[in-house]
């Protein structure tokens, strides 16, 4: 059967997180002396699974683009179960939507948190949460795209209106390579940032865990009250900034950097637009406080850059209550819950790229309805970017703001202020982890009603994989074929085509 073949990758991803599952149980008999057995007993169960997952499937070099949906899916889907698992067996989180919130919340990278005092916690649970923030990164950008060179040239239209590489073909052919270049440079981002924030005065083991949650911007951090602790230290902040900076920019402009030059970061439109609107909306920041103050103050400058990069990369650290601050203030953060980072980023949002080909058809639109006949052309980078691009960019801003809409209503109902929902599913659809209101930096998430937790759930998974790769799984058509033996004259769903002349 198909979906065998689907058995045996998600089964060998299961291995690699259960081994990922054990570093905090060695850990913590090596710093407490303490064996945690949640730990140990979920490294077992995720073990076997992946073991039977391996044992039971059939191997195959050939995927489809369904395969790779489903793949996806899955693996996201089963590691954010088997994550909650150390959470709920210590009772460290004694309800398991409470856990399963913030096993999603890691491994999505979006930072909420069900935990009011991370600093009471066990380290090997904080190590664990940092883990989960760097995992989820580190998936996103690496693993996933790793497998997507085995789906066939079906899928580039998906991959490359996600990547910054405005051609055909670009991506596809060297995935592999870039795969491991990617790793490489998340590896050396994690090893210079703890680095840093160790010589800056922060313990190595806080720095790690602040690292972790950098990088992957996930905000998961590993002591009560957050950033708020380092608000006066520049030092940390500015390490912060750029790193937060640096994992909202586009992986694959970095390998370019690494060989063609520093150059490279401001000849790829979209890192330009990027950095552009970072500078902007920190100045907008900037501006609201010292109009609200009356006077210019350095702290001024800090919180406004500090926050706005935080919020819009999808960190979600802050250093200040954004909630006193002038409405125009948070309305430029609240757009950059949208706008996010770069494609080939762990950020999240809309990205950038999808704001720029939006933006772009848009003004295209504009000029055909001046000039019908006139044969206009968007481009990005210099390349010529196909309708086709065009149309799934539109799709998914479609989508994006229907599940925005849907879920706002759907959280209102358990009678959560108006003020709070927008934010509260702007920040879970875009993995932010940030909110206003009852829900801001100085809260917790703990306040909200069980449907309201499982929304967010639901909208930090869509988020992560981009709406499609989930959403494609509720299509009639798309199981046709997985589980049954032998697959003759069926009507395929990825858009090939089997003894028909009629695509589904």
């Amino acid at each position: 059967m198909r979906i065998q073949n689907i058995m045996r990758v998600v089964g060998q991803v299961m291995l690699i997180l259960a081994s990922f599952i054990m570093v905090p149980f060695f850990f913590g008999i090596l710093d407490e002396g303490v064996f945690y057995y949640s730990f140990l007993i979920t490294s077992c169960i995720a073990g076997g699974v992946g073991f039977l997952l391996y044992y039971y499937g059939t191997a195959t070099n050939v995927y489809s683009v369904r395969d790779g949906f489903l793949v996806v899916s899955a693996t996201w889907i089963l590691a954010s179960i088997f994550s909650a698992l150390p959470f709920y067996f210590s009772g460290v989180l004694e309800q398991f939507v409470d856990a399963l919130f913030e096993s999603v919340s890691g491994i999505t990278t979006t930072g909420a948190s069900m935990i009011d005092d991370v600093s009471a916690l066990p380290r090997a649970f904080i190590l664990w949460r940092g883990l989960t923030n760097w995992i989820g990164g580190m998936g996103m950008i690496v693993l996933v795209l790793a497998f997507l060179r085995n789906l066939g040239t079906g899928v580039a239209p998906l991959v490359e209106a996600e990547a910054s590489v405005p051609r055909p073909g670009f991506v596809l052919p060297r995935i592999q390579s870039m795969a491991g270049n990617l790793l490489r440079i998340y590896l050396g981002f994690t090893f210079t940032c703890t680095f840093l924030l160790w010589l800056s005065g922060i313990g190595l083991f806080e720095a790690l865990n602040f690292t972790f949650a950098t990088v992957a911007t996930g905000g998961l951090s590993p002591i009560t009250g957050s950033t708020f602790r380092y608000a006066d230290s520049y030092l940390v902040c500015i390490i912060l900034v750029v790193f937060m900076i640096l994992a909202g920019g586009n992986f694959a402009v970095y390998q370019s950097v690494w060989q063609r030059g520093i150059k490279e970061i401001w000849r790829d439109f979209e890192y330009r637009i990027y950095l552009i609107t970072l500078a902007i909306g920190s100045s907008l920041v900037l501006f609201a406080l010292i109009w609200e103050a009356g006077d210019a103050k350095i702290e001024h400058l800090r919180n406004a850059i500090f926050t706005l990069v935080s919020i819009q990369t999808g960190t979600g650290f802050a250093i200040a209550d954004y909630n006193l601050w002038p409405s125009l203030g948070q309305m430029v953060l609240f757009m950059g819950m949208f706008f996010g980072g770069c494609s080939g980023s762990t950020a999240g949002g809309l990205k950038i790229i999808r704001i720029i080909i939006l933006a772009k058809s848009s003004i295209l639109y504009l000029r055909k309805a001046i000039h019908p006949d006139m044969v206009q052309l968007v481009r990005l980078n210099g390349y010529v970017l196909p309708n086709k691009w065009l149309q799934i960019t539109q799709q998914f801003f479609f989508l994006y703001m229907l599940i925005f809409g849907l879920s706002s209503v759907i959280i209102s109902s358990t009678g959560l202020p108006l003020s709070d929902v927008l934010p509260l599913v702007a920040g879970s659809l875009g993995n932010v982890g940030l909110a206003f209101g009852s829900l801001g930096p100085t809260e917790s998430f703990t306040v909200l009603a069980p449907l309201a937790k499982i929304v967010c759930i639901i909208d930090m998974l869509l988020g992560r994989l981009e709406l499609f790769t989930l959403l494609v799984l509720l299509h009639p058509g798309f199981w046709r074929g997985y589980f049954t033996k032998k697959e003759k004259g069926y009507r395929r769903f990825d858009g090939h085509h089997k003894n028909s002349s009629r695509l589904v």
